[in-house]
Order: structure tokens, then sequence, then C-alpha cells
């Protein structure tokens, strides 16, 4: 399994300015220390929680189905899952085969629609599934992920935490963990 960036998030989700108010800094001499670290605390915190803050659009390819894809369908990461823009089959021979039209998308798992047949991947063929995915812009992010990014942030800037993840941002994240039966 392999993701792509297919078109990055728009912007930052939280701006530099807010990101300076926050950490009490009122000068321009640590922007670009500063807007490292935002980066580095939303990367962080994505990965620890699986979510996409700020909306992207993403590619996964796989070279067969999962296996789930028949039992619950296929949970697509990160969340949250808005739109589900093209399931393709590419051949080993370059031929490609637009089979969107066979599956759905719902709560952010890819399943087939009622009454389609999945289609077959030839030896060194693949599949790639694109999909947005994230909370909106900036302003639509969940207070609580809001918080978690701060303390992450918060925490690298003091460089008091070392590499431990804040107690904060962790109870955020395992609040919002999904739950796998």
């Amino acid at each position: 399994m392999t993701l792509t960036v297919i078109s990055p998030p728009g912007e930052e989700a939280l701006p530099l300015a807010e990101v300076k108010a926050f950490l009490r800094i009122g000068h321009d001499g640590e922007d670009g220390l500063v807007t490292k670290l935002a980066a580095g605390a939303e990367a962080r915190l994505e990965e620890a929680s699986g979510l996409a803050l700020v909306t992207r659009t993403l590619r996964r390819s796989w070279t067969a189905w999962p296996s789930a894809l028949w039992r619950r369908g296929i949970a697509l990461r990160p969340g949250p899952v808005g739109t589900l823009l093209a399931v393709r089959i590419l051949e080993a021979d370059g031929i490609e085969m637009d089979v969107t039209g066979r599956f759905a998308l719902t709560e952010g798992r890819l399943h087939l629609k009622a009454a389609q047949v999945c289609p077959l991947v030839s030896i060194g063929g693949r599949i790639e599934v694109d999909f947005e995915t994230g909370f909106g812009d900036a302003d639509d992010i969940p207070g609580d992920l809001l918080q978690a990014l701060k303390a992450l942030l918060l925490a690298a800037y003091a460089r008091d935490g070392g590499t431990a993840m804040p107690e904060a941002a962790q109870a955020v994240i395992a609040a919002r963990r999904e739950v796998r039966l």
C-alpha cells in the first residue's frame, strides 16, 4: 500500500501569526524556527491521530484488493474522508480502467455497491483510489485538535518535553482513536 499526496493542504492548521500570538512572540526573529516547529507539530499530531487537519487530496495504491473490502470495506486513512474522487485499475500494459461507479464511500470506508463485482487486477497492475480528506480549512478544525496541536507546539518550542507526547495531546488522540472490533 502506498500513499501519495495529489494536492497538499492550501494552508497551515495554525497560521504563523496565531502561532506567534500563542507563544507570545512579538518579533520576526524566530519566524523560520516557529514555522518549522508548527509544521512538525502538525505532522506529529496527524500521524499519531490518523487524521488530516486541513483538507488535501490523497491517493492510496495497492497491487491487490485488501481483504477488508469484502468484510467491512477499506478504511481510507488519514481521516476524515469526505469525498471519493476516483477508483482506477492500472494494468501492467498501461491500460487504465475507471471503476469509480462500482464503489461507494460510507463513513470513510470504501466498499462495493450492491450487485457490483470487484474488478480483477492483473499481475503487475495496481489499484489507485483518489480521495479528499481533512476537516476543511484551518477555521474548520475541531477545537480539541487545535488544543492538542498547541500543546505539541509549546512542548517543542520550550524544549521541555523531549520527544514525549504532552499529556494534553495524548488525551485528545486517545479520545479520537477509532475503536477496531
